[in-house]
């Protein structure tokens, strides 16, 4: 190395001594606190404290639940193993028409309110990109 290029080094190597410190600093400044974002799938309502009705359907556990009073009625479904059909849906069947009531997911607890409460309860779960009904279940 000629003396120019030793001297050359020589302050590249202080400049970086001073600023990769203050890099480092600012990156660690730079951090954002809590960031807020909205949660992809929205959060399960807490279920009703009175079961009202269980039953097993495959891997489904079913539960319908209401309120102390009795007014408010909760479906809350239990998937136990993963869904062979990931777009399965939940229609209610009233003597009139037709109900969505939600859309099943992964594993785990999904909770719908009922709007009626009609007596007995009849469900279906619908696989609408195949056109097929996979499972029909009645609650009274």
């Amino acid at each position: 190395m000629t003396p120019a290029l030793r001297k050359t080094h020589r302050y590249a190597w202080y400049a970086l001594a001073i600023l990769l410190p203050m890099g480092w600093l600012a990156a660690i400044r730079a951090i954002p606190g809590e960031i807020r974002q909205q949660p992809v799938r929205r959060e399960q309502a807490l279920a009703l404290p009175v079961l009202a009705q269980s039953r097993q359907s495959g891997d489904l556990l079913i539960n319908l639940r209401q309120d102390s009073s009795g007014t408010k009625r909760q479906l809350e479904i239990f998937i136990q193993k993963p869904l062979s059909n990931p777009n399965t849906l939940v229609i209610l069947e009233n003597q009139h028409a037709e109900q969505l009531i939600g859309l099943l997911g992964t594993r785990g607890v999904w909770r719908f309110d009922l709007d009626s409460l009609t007596v007995p309860i009849k469900l279906r779960l619908e696989d609408k990109i195949h056109n097929r009904v996979l499972q029909k279940l009645t609650l009274e």
